[in-house]
């Protein structure tokens, strides 16, 4: 919030935007959008399709959240090797964002390490809740 405050604070004293302020608030906001996903799913928080979840029988819930939770891992774990790939090039290069030129390259390096953070984080949760969903009680 205080990125955002600001850059329209500069915007109206200064007469044009810092575009430094516009780069934190973005990269902010999808830090807590990508580590959100693993507390969503410990908290177990995703949507489902109530209208038809609700109406399953208990056993028929177990399967569409089993089914439901592989789709999940499966998915995590197709993202995270080659995000861990590009996160390790990436690191060993330096990368910079340098689309405004010399003026502003701040390194965005560790932002692809937090992208496969929260991929590893909703796997992890997701391993978990699996777990939970097919011990015998």
């Amino acid at each position: 919030m205080v990125s955002v405050v600001y850059g329209v604070v500069t915007r109206y004293f200064v007469g044009r935007a810092d575009p430094r302020a516009f780069f934190l608030s973005v990269w902010l906001y999808g830090i807590v959008s990508v580590l959100a996903g693993g507390y969503l799913v410990a908290t177990e928080g995703h949507v489902y399709i109530d209208l038809v979840y609700k109406r399953l029988s208990e056993s028929a819930r177990k399967a569409m959240d089993i089914l439901s939770l592989v789709a999940i891992i499966a998915a995590c774990a197709v993202i995270a090797v080659p995000g861990v790939q590009v996160a390790w090039r990436s690191t060993v290069i330096n990368e910079v964002d340098s689309s405004l030129g010399i003026i502003f390259a701040p390194p965005i390096w560790w932002y692809r390490w937090v992208a496969v953070a929260g991929v590893v984080l909703v796997l992890v949760q997701a391993l978990e809740l699996l777990y939970r969903r097919v011990r015998p009680r």
